[in-house]
């Protein structure tokens, strides 16, 4: 699953388990990101603002399976 392209309808298809994958991986990404802006010139602030809002549906995902099952 390529994280940038992603849809909120596929990671609603998506298996709690494929989601914290997906969760760490973007963070991962992140972080790599981010320690490259430190080091290079900043040619990658587009991408890191797209793996900020891919972390978020992945969250709000995660979120609305937890609350379908607690209640």
């Amino acid at each position: 699953m390529d994280v940038l392209k992603v849809t909120t309808e596929e990671l609603r298809g998506a298996e709690a388990k494929d989601l914290r994958t997906a969760e760490e991986d973007v963070r991962k990404q992140l972080a790599e990101l981010k320690m490259d802006i430190y080091s290079a010139a900043g040619n990658s602030v587009g991408t890191i603002r797209k793996l900020r809002k891919t972390l978020a549906r992945i969250k709000t995902v995660q979120t609305e399976k937890a609350r379908a099952t607690n209640g």
